[in-house]
């Protein structure tokens, strides 16, 4: 079956020309409704509906306060029938397994050719009942305020969890697919995406130990739990091994005294880890002992959070060895662009071979400026870093211009109320893809919290072709990390579902919203489920009543990398789910992301959107400049550190999920803390405290585990993107609709649908060969292509 996969999802670049759309919430019906729906049947598509709707759009989200609920309906999550209660989730988890048992029994059953040729469809159906509770119920237990209805999603999530690793090692599925595949006269009447996913899914039942015996099967499906536990752990229970530094007021010289007052006790001063004064100590504080002090305590994981850890990292290399692999990594990059671990460590290395120059480039007015504070002194050290750094731009200002960064990123923040930065990503999806979002109401319910608000995408012909569920203001208790979450995935419902539905009297669907299309080239009506999508920020709200929310320009590209995933999930409709938007290779799911944070700088994008909230006063030049000026010396003084800061926890990845940690088994141990050491020493450029254990810290290793490469990987690829498809951003190339739809067509529509390496030589032009290939050579072509140096977005 398929695994989660930890984003996913849906549509496609088609022009539809009618939908009706069904109510998620609706009541038991036993036929499709006739009657369009009344809400949409009001988007008539002309240019004051559409300047209505952005003006709504940018509304919505500057008034925080806003209330956005229709209130006189009740609605489970999301819309979903079976969740207006806590107790709700299990009843959905029930619903859905009993579902599944039925498509597990027709499959098991199958044994004529038409039986044979469904045998793919169902078992993408089957994995999407699986998805649509494991996906939802994970996305919840971690975001919503309520602790009862928090542990029952997490109770929802394990049962569902548990049936589907079961399912992975059920060989009566394994062998009816291949019996299948192996018949021309069925796979001859499958599609290219059947087949593609007949293919996906053989080899997950692989990776799931399927041909081991029913012992070594049962032991796979309780690593698998303990894997998933102890990575959840791993990431919400994270600690420092202390959380405050204490120093003599005497040693903080450098520091602003009233700060230091304000933290004194008894002539000492509590310096809490990772908060504004520790900041301010780390690039204030003359003493290279209390910041060396402080850097070692704020990259110091507990016991606790390296046991859990290296846990993880040893169960991992225990489901390898049990499936028969080397390691982990090549148990994970077999599926994947990269195809092994040695082309992973070759692009690493030769990425940090040419990275190595600017590294040094960076250093050096560092070291020369600790030459002039510490006579003798022969190298930069990590703590000295920030230090150094602000010291340069000291230096800098007092030959430069006066105005001060903080100065214009204050002003720049008037021009980027979150309403207007939502407003100008609707005008960007249009411009390029024919998509825009429209705000619209919720049911009683239907979210979270107050502050969700909901989006429907729509095309250009006025259909309704997914929602996304937008939250995006840091509040107690929310993590406050960016991330996309797909919590239902496009697909294709069959004829025979609708009929079924039909004959049980029950809701199309269980009720989850679908569309119609009567466009296909047969003439017949076919059924869609409508991708759900969730974002997420932890943005600060507005700093008064009366205003907006203004972002930063980094929060700017922060938002605009997460809906590079959303329009991923939109337009990636495929006809089977486990192939659809971000459901792809991940070292390709960052491409359309990473792309995005170049729009979200470039200069003729800004001017689209980017207004005074106050005096609706658009962009000076002058300002854009500015920020491109800022962009440029943050590259030029930190662009190669920060690259090799990324290289390195990459290579970390590899090497934790290499056969080292499939050695260690024999003793039970691993020590994760010396390979991050030997790690950073081998390829590092500036000396790491001994002490140290900041691999407790690294919560990418659980849900990327021998993948974190693919954020360089597509950044290098994005770079070739935007120079060679949109031409640098040169003559509004980043508004060009000519060059949106060649990157929907070649990459966003196929979603998981089509080997990334064809999609990327369709998108780069013919004639290039190499990248088609794939494998080794077309890797170190992507090498060669390089990273920017001043992007600023993150995984």
């Amino acid at each position: 079956m398929q695994k989660v996969r930890w984003r996913a999802p849906s549509i496609c670049a088609r022009c539809l020309s009618k939908q009706k759309r069904f109510n998620s919430t609706a009541t038991v019906t036993a036929t499709l409704p006739d009657r369009d729906n009344t809400f949409e049947s009001a988007h008539v598509q002309d240019t004051s509906t559409r300047r209505h709707d952005s003006t709504l759009l940018r509304e919505v989200f500057n008034n925080k306060a806003l209330s956005w609920s229709a209130g006189a309906k009740s609605s489970g999550l999301i819309g979903n029938r079976h969740l207006t209660s806590p107790r709700g989730f299990q009843r959905f988890a029930e619903v859905s397994v009993a579902q599944c048992k039925r498509l597990v029994e027709r499959t098991l059953a199958a044994s004529t050719v038409e039986q044979y040729r469904r045998i793919p469809r169902d078992l993408d159906r089957l994995s999407d009942l699986l998805c649509r509770v494991i996906d939802l119920s994970d996305f919840i237990r971690s975001i919503h305020p309520s602790g009862d209805v928090a542990s029952a999603a997490t109770a929802s999530y394990s049962l569902m969890y548990q049936y589907m690793n079961e399912l992975n090692t059920t060989t009566g599925l394994n062998e009816q697919l291949r019996t299948a595949w192996n018949m021309p006269t069925v796979q001859s009447h499958w599609t290219e995406e059947e087949k593609m996913v007949a293919q996906l899914l053989m080899k997950d039942f692989a990776k799931s130990g399927i041909d081991l015996p029913e012992r070594q099967r049962k032991e796979f499906v309780s690593l698998s739990n303990e894997i998933a536990q102890v990575g959840t752990d791993f990431i919400n229970q994270m600690e420092h091994a202390r959380e405050n530094v204490s120093f003599t007021a005497s040693s903080l010289a450098g520091v602003d005294p009233t700060l230091v007052q304000g933290w004194k006790r008894w002539e000492r001063a509590s310096i809490p880890i990772y908060s504004p004064i520790s900041k301010m100590v780390m690039s204030s504080a003359t003493d290279p002992a209390v910041r060396r002090e402080l850097y070692i305590a704020e990259r110091t994981a507990s016991k606790k959070t390296i046991g859990r850890l290296e846990r993880l990292l040893l169960r991992r290399a225990e489901l390898a060895q049990l499936t028969g692999h080397d390691s982990y990594g090549q148990m994970s990059l077999a599926d994947k662009m990269s195809k092994t671990p040695e082309a992973v460590m070759n692009f690493l290395e030769s990425l940090n071979q040419s990275n190595k120059p600017q590294v040094q480039k960076e250093l050096a007015p560092l070291m020369e400026i600790k030459r002039q504070l510490i006579q003798g002194a022969t190298s930069v050290d990590a703590w000295d870093h920030t230090y150094l750094l602000s010291k340069l731009a000291q230096q800098q200002a007092r030959l430069g211009p006066r105005t001060s960064k903080s100065r214009l990123r204050e002003n720049v923040s008037s021009y980027f109320a979150l309403g207007h930065v939502m407003q100008g990503l609707s005008g960007l999806f249009e411009s390029l893809y024919g998509v825009r979002l429209v705000p619209r109401e919720v049911q009683q319910g239907e979210t979270w919290h107050p502050e969700v608000r909901r989006l429907d995408v729509y095309t250009e012909s006025d259909q309704h072709i997914a929602t996304m569920y937008c939250d995006l203001f840091l509040r107690p208790g929310k993590l406050p990390n960016p991330a996309h979450f797909t919590l239902l995935c496009s697909r294709e419902i069959s004829e025979e579902e609708i009929q079924e539905c039909r004959e049980k009297n029950e809701p199309i669907n269980d009720g989850m919203p679908t569309l119609m299309d009567s466009t296909t080239p047969s003439g017949n009506a076919t059924c869609h489920q409508t991708p759900i999508i969730a974002l997420v920020c932890g943005f600060q709200g507005p700093a008064t009543s009366s205003g907006p929310s203004l972002l930063s320009l980094h929060s700017v590209t922060t938002l605009f990398h997460e809906m590079g995933h959303a329009i991923h999930s939109i337009l990636g409709r495929t006809s089977l789910q486990g192939i659809s938007g971000t459901r792809c290779a991940t070292d390709f799911a960052e491409l359309p992301s990473v792309l995005m944070e170049y729009f979200a700088t470039d200069a003729a994008v800004l001017k689209s959107f980017a207004r005074h909230w106050k005096t609706d006063a658009v962009i000076p030049d002058e300002m854009i400049s500015a920020l491109a000026q800022e962009r440029l010396t943050l590259a030029e003084t930190t662009g190669g550190w920060n690259n090799e800061g990324q290289i390195l926890m990459a290579l970390l990845d590899q090497v934790y999920h290499s056969t080292d940690p499939v050695k260690a088994l024999a003793s039970g141990s691993y020590n994760s803390t010396d390979v991050y050491h030997d790690v950073w020493k081998r390829y590092g450029s500036v000396h790491e405290p001994p002490q140290t254990s900041w691999q407790g810290f690294f919560g990418h290793l659980y849900g990327y585990g021998a993948t974190y490469y693919s954020y360089l990987f597509d950044r290098a690829i994005a770079r070739q993107v935007w120079r060679a498809v949109f031409r640098d951003g040169e003559n509004a190339g980043g508004l060009d609709r000519a060059a949106g739809e060649r990157f929907k067509q070649e990459v966003l529509r196929w979603g998981g649908g089509r080997d990334p390496w064809l999609c990327l030589e369709g998108l780069m032009g013919q004639g290039q060969g190499i990248l088609a290939e794939g494998g080794d050579a077309a890797m170190l072509e992507v090498g060669k292509w390089g990273i920017d140096a001043s992007s600023e977005g993150a995984m």
